[in-house]
């Protein structure tokens, strides 16, 4: 009982906070990760649409929109 009350306190109330706002099991996903699932998503996009009517930047912008509300 006394170690738990020790590692409450170890901490300044600014550390304490800090943790709580980052959880230790999120990892951040490196750029070029993310950038190869924007690219993967947008090729998908694209052979879904079968080369019909849009763009790649319109793929492009849909992709991005997709894989940044996944990392969330």
């Amino acid at each position: 009982m006394a170690l738990s009350t020790v590692k409450k306190t170890a901490f300044t109330s600014r550390e304490s906070k800090s943790r709580e706002e980052i959880p230790v099991t999120q990892t951040p996903v490196p750029k070029v990760d993310i950038l190869k699932k924007i690219q993967e998503k947008a090729y998908e996009l694209y052979l879904k649409r079968n080369g019909g009517p849009g763009s790649a930047e319109e793929d492009w912008a849909q992709a991005e929109k997709i894989v940044k509300s996944s990392l969330r």
